[in-house]
């Protein structure tokens, strides 16, 4: 999940508050992890809405036909991806 442009005011996903949310910017996975999660849309430019902050971290993924995505991540996985939050 390489960065395609540098992240305006980045924080790792871990560190969103539950309902807030946020679009992937970038992230420091290894490259089987980083496949794992683009298969089921959680890439760079993602739309995301934390639902659970904790251990799992539970993340909406708003994909382009308009569904949606919920992934359970690690803690460790979750402070390795990098978030621009929403406004």
């Amino acid at each position: 999940m390489p960065s395609r442009e540098p992240c305006r005011s980045p924080v790792a996903l871990s560190q969103l508050r539950p309902g807030q949310r946020g679009v992937v910017c970038g992230s420091a996975l290894d490259p089987a992890d980083a496949s794992f999660l683009e298969a089921m849309g959680l890439c760079c430019n993602a739309d995301i809405r934390l639902c659970r902050a904790g251990a799992p971290c539970i993340v909406a993924v708003t994909t382009g036909g308009a569904g949606t995505c919920r992934i359970g991540l690690s803690r460790p996985l979750a402070e390795r991806i990098m978030v621009t939050p929403a406004p």
